[in-house]
């Protein structure tokens, strides 16, 4: 049977698990990357986003921001979940701005897609700030087909909004604003990093 070819989103996501892949380890563990790594990344794929700013410490600054968030080691190392957080960190503050991005890199690329996939979806019933059951199910069904496609439990898609909805609020109100919503996509991203990691490793 013939699969059908993926989403923009899923592309989207497969073009930030590939950055970091492409950027980590190049003088260590290729599971983590380094400052002097996590600098050329930003420079290079972030560069829209890096000559706009004034403070000359702030790759440091964001690295230190979610370094250790995850697992609490302080090691100057970013594993895939760190990296996710601080992009998603990166995506929530300037959405607005790398939206517009002229000739953008593959990694912003990928960041408009999961922005504009958002404002797609969400508030076709109310708050455009915010995406519902309804409009995260038809999400979920549709752009990450092939991840739900895959999934045995019929309550998959209902669980994963349960999972983030209050996590930056405190409010379960059964809808998920763009951080839960990255909260989540991050979440997806990194299991399938894990998934491709265990790949590679049997090769």
């Amino acid at each position: 049977m013939r699969q059908s070819p993926p989403t923009d989103m899923e592309c989207a996501m497969e073009k930030i698990i590939t950055v970091f892949q492409r950027n980590a380890g190049k003088e260590g563990i290729h599971a983590f990357i380094n400052f002097k790594e996590f600098k050329t990344f930003m420079n290079t794929e972030l560069c829209s986003f890096t000559k706009n700013q004034k403070d000359p410490n702030l790759l440091k600054k964001m690295m230190n921001s979610v370094d250790g968030g995850v697992d609490g080691k302080k090691n100057q190392e970013l594993d895939f979940q760190e990296f996710v957080n601080l992009i998603g960190g990166i995506i929530v503050a300037c959405k607005n701005a790398l939206a517009k991005c002229p000739e953008p890199k593959k990694i912003e690329t990928a960041i408009q897609t999961i922005i504009r996939t958002f404002q797609h979806y969400a508030g076709k019933k109310g708050d455009k700030n915010q995406m519902n059951y309804s409009e995260f199910e038809a999400f979920m069904k549709t752009e990450l087909k092939s991840f739900t496609n895959n999934q045995k439990d019929p309550n998959i898609v209902r669980k994963l909004m349960e999972s983030v909805d209050g996590a930056v609020d405190g409010k379960k109100d059964r809808e998920l604003n763009f951080q839960k919503f990255m909260n989540l996509i991050g979440g997806v991203m990194v299991a399938c990093n894990d998934a491709l990691m265990r790949h590679l490793k049997k090769v």
